[in-house]
């Protein structure tokens, strides 16, 4: 039986698919007529780690909607120290446009009163909505892709969506925070907006 036809062990096939030699027990594994075993060909690890990347991917944006929170801009969902950076965030987003309205305010205030905050702490914020500190600055607060898809969120229930400046202030929020463009357009349907 000549030795190209012989079936190849699993291991060696194996090592021949991930780009290592198959072993070779020995001087016994030269084939008996004399002719030396084949030289392994190159590797297939390239194209497996292709497919098992596309795998992966798929399956990650798949199942992207079981990592975002079902009310991202739900306060009652957040801590404390969570709810002061978004309540500042909304206050950021009211600012883009150089003054916050009275409808920004009230969507401020009315998010600020569902949350767990006492009422000391409601008011410090209060006050803190009419000067909010520098965008970067809270930007450099969020510790996480949760969060900064909830920072995204709220900027986004506080506006009027339909104000060209708003719009291109929501278009930089979203490029500054680094957010997978699949998810902003997600997070723009959830609230009514089509960027």
């Amino acid at each position: 039986m000549p030795h190209d036809t012989w079936p190849t062990p699993p291991a060696a096939l194996l090592k021949r698919l991930f780009g290592g030699a198959p072993e070779i027990a020995g001087p016994s594994a030269a084939a008996a007529d004399g002719h030396t075993p084949p030289k392994p060909r190159p590797g297939h690890e390239p194209v497996l780690h292709g497919m098992l990347a596309r795998q992966i991917l798929d399956a990650h944006l798949r199942n992207r909607h079981q990592l975002l929170d079902r009310a991202p801009a739900d306060f009652r969902t957040a801590s404390a120290e969570e709810t002061r950076l978004l309540v500042l965030a909304m206050a950021a987003a009211a600012h883009a446009d150089g003054e916050m309205d009275a409808a920004e305010r009230g969507r401020i205030r009315a998010k600020l009163h569902t949350s767990s905050l006492d009422e000391e702490d409601r008011s410090r914020l209060e006050e803190r909505i009419e000067a909010p500190q520098g965008l970067e600055e809270l930007v450099r607060r969020i510790d996480s892709p949760r969060m900064a898809a909830r920072f995204y969120a709220v900027s986004l229930a506080t506006v009027d969506k339909n104000a060209p400046i708003n719009r291109s202030y929501l278009r930089y929020l979203a490029q500054r925070l680094g957010l997978p463009a699949d998810l902003v357009v997600r997070l723009n349907r959830q609230m009514g907006l089509r960027l």
